[in-house]
């Protein structure tokens, strides 16, 4: 009777340690996952501070180009203003006369324009043998973004 005892409770040690051993694979393997996925997360974040650093610098340089812009027109509305004032008093002058509906000429053949995106230019000049830093040069992008958009597109 002793001796079934002891066999019952070996049997039960080691179902219980096979079952231990499967909650901690389930557990290392969850943990790997979460691992995988803040990994994911950092990724996306940094691409996305790239992303929000370079559209920070391009608005810089349209708030450049607008004050630019105004300074040049301020300037040269001050010199034309009096065209200004002839041009509104032909504006105001009637109409002799009124040209009748013409309908348009029919388009024969249009064109359709197909533009490459950023990621897919990135990777066509990479396959051509072009370094990062070219590629950077060639399309007018940070050498980050680039290596970004080439590192992600080689997980996939």
């Amino acid at each position: 009777m002793l001796y079934i005892l002891l066999l019952f409770s070996f049997i039960i040690h080691i179902v219980t340690f096979v079952i231990i051993r499967q909650l901690k694979l389930k557990q290392d393997t969850l943990v790997g996952v979460e691992d995988n996925v803040n990994q994911q997360v950092k990724n996306i974040e940094d691409t996305l501070a790239v992303y929000l650093v370079e559209l920070k610098e391009e608005n810089e340089k349209f708030v450049q180009q607008v004050e630019k812009f105004n300074r040049n027109n301020s300037d040269n509305n001050n010199q034309k203003q009096p065209e200004v004032r002839k041009s509104v008093k032909e504006v105001h002058t009637p109409k002799q006369s009124t040209k009748e509906y013409q309908a348009i000429a029919h388009v024969e053949q249009v064109e359709d324009v197909v533009e490459r995106s950023t990621t897919a230019s990135v990777l066509h000049l990479h396959e051509k043998g072009y370094t990062v830093d070219e590629i950077a040069k060639e399309l007018d992008k940070g050498k980050t973004e680039v290596e970004l958009l080439l590192k992600f597109q080689q997980k996939k």
